[in-house]
């Protein structure tokens, strides 16, 4: 797993939100520059973290319809038939569940008359059944994940202690370092400061 740190993630939540805004727009949020911001998306981009910059099409407007594809098969069968969902210029999003049952779900956009004619262009072997459901209204179309709740922790560079709620973030020679609390910071500092001299 890819270790990040605050900013990493506060640079993710603002990518998730817009893909669209600046490097400028997020350094400003984000309380640093430029340059850091974008040396932090190359770096996030070369670990894989993010794969794609992309948009969010509102289908309805452009007369495209949804649909919900729910694939119950054999165990055995769910790999092949997801490949071949896979393939299909209508599929958007496919996840197979961990149910015994062994369903695949899919969501699916385009001509509905292709969408109903699914089980024509899949190979049905050891599928149990198949259920296609229009999507009559969308919600809710958020594909962005709570950075926040996630696995992602940080460490005071001081105590070592994991940090909970907002870190404090202090910059010693162009490196962000996070702190549990000021007073960790502060301990920090004078550490840090009494190196520098004893290194002169």
């Amino acid at each position: 797993m890819a270790e990040l740190d605050n900013l990493d993630v506060k640079i993710l939540t603002h990518l998730q939100g817009n893909s669209r805004k600046s490097f400028q727009e997020i350094a400003k949020a984000c309380l640093t520059s430029v340059p850091t911001v974008k040396s932090r998306v190359d770096r996030l981009l070369e670990l894989g973290v993010i794969r794609k910059f992309t948009i969010d099409i509102d289908n309805s407007k452009l007369g495209i319809s949804e649909a919900i594809l729910i694939v119950n098969a054999k165990p055995i069968a769910v790999n092949r038939i997801a490949e071949e969902l896979l393939g299909l210029e209508e599929v958007k999003e496919l996840y197979v569940t961990s149910d015994s049952d062994a369903a695949i779900i899919s969501r699916m956009a385009g001509d509905m008359h292709r969408i109903l004619a699914i089980q024509d262009r899949i190979n049905l072997t050891d599928v149990n059944n198949v259920r296609i459901m229009s999507v009559k209204t969308p919600f809710r179309k958020d594909t962005t994940i709570p950075l926040a709740s996630s696995s992602i922790t940080l460490t005071c560079a001081y105590c070592d202690r994991k940090v909970t709620g907002d870190a404090v973030r202090k910059k010693f020679d162009d490196k962000d370092y996070f702190f549990c609390c000021n007073t960790c910071k502060a301990e920090f500092e004078k550490k840090y400061m009494k190196l520098l001299a004893d290194a002169r």
